[in-house]
């Protein structure tokens, strides 16, 4: 691996984080919606296009049909059974997980730093 393979495993954290805090926030964002089925990324190692053994991908979106029924027969998303199913998202759980994943995004950008930093120190030992 090169020094710029760096900046490819780094990139693949920054792109895997983003698509992880993307599901968060839509969970959030719905957790008052009806049906909404809760949205959780499963990770893979290394990269399926290239072949690249190092990084991470993004290796799927599930979609759980996990619900919290409320029993609310006049509301029109109701079914039949008279309760409405809103999705089971834990609003501490998905926090953690955000914070989770905004401090391994950052991490990421550090690593990106300091590899640019070495290249940087290695150009003007060369220079």
């Amino acid at each position: 691996m090169s020094i710029y393979g760096a900046f490819d495993i780094s990139s693949s954290g920054l792109q895997a984080q983003r698509v992880r805090m993307d599901a968060i926030t839509a969970n959030l964002a719905n957790q008052r919606t009806p049906e909404f089925e809760v949205m959780q990324v499963r990770f893979g190692a290394g990269d399926p296009v290239s072949g690249e053994p190092l990084g991470v991908h993004v290796a799927g979106i599930d979609r759980l049909a996990t619900f919290n029924p409320v029993k609310d027969p006049d509301n029109p998303a109701a079914r039949e059974d008279g309760f409405v199913y809103y999705p089971a998202v834990d609003y501490a759980t998905a926090m953690v997980d955000g914070i989770e994943a905004l401090r391994a995004y950052e991490a990421n950008i550090q690593a990106v730093e300091a590899t640019r930093s070495m290249i940087d120190a290695g150009l003007r030992v060369l220079a």
